[in-house]
């Protein structure tokens, strides 16, 4: 993959030092100094959309976080971002119940 300007789109990049633990760029057709973004991790939808679900269920935090394998911080944001309110509790009866270890 070829990095390209963010400034003129050119392909004439070369590296450039390093700062801050990152890779610096220069392009050679406008003189402009960057860095290329780090993507990150990337979690599937799927797994964003079956914790939501979970959570509209009346699982906590902590009990979708050991079913999906997600941080319970990750699942929080997730609720914050897409701004998901449970339904009350009067309204909600779950259909199943997490078994211990002792209880199988």
């Amino acid at each position: 993959m070829e990095n390209q300007c963010p400034k003129c789109n050119g392909t004439k990049v070369v590296k450039s030092g390093i700062l801050n633990e990152k890779q610096r760029f220069l392009c050679k057709d406008c003189n402009y100094y960057f860095t290329v973004k780090k993507l990150g991790k990337q979690i599937d939808d799927y797994y964003v959309t079956k914790a939501l679900q979970l959570y509209l269920e009346g699982l906590s935090f902590r009990e979708i976080e050991r079913i999906i394998g997600v941080s319970h911080v990750t699942i929080s944001s997730w609720i914050k971002k897409y701004n998901i309110t449970r339904p009350p509790h009067s309204e909600f009866h779950p259909v199943y119940k997490i078994l211990k270890q002792n209880e199988l």
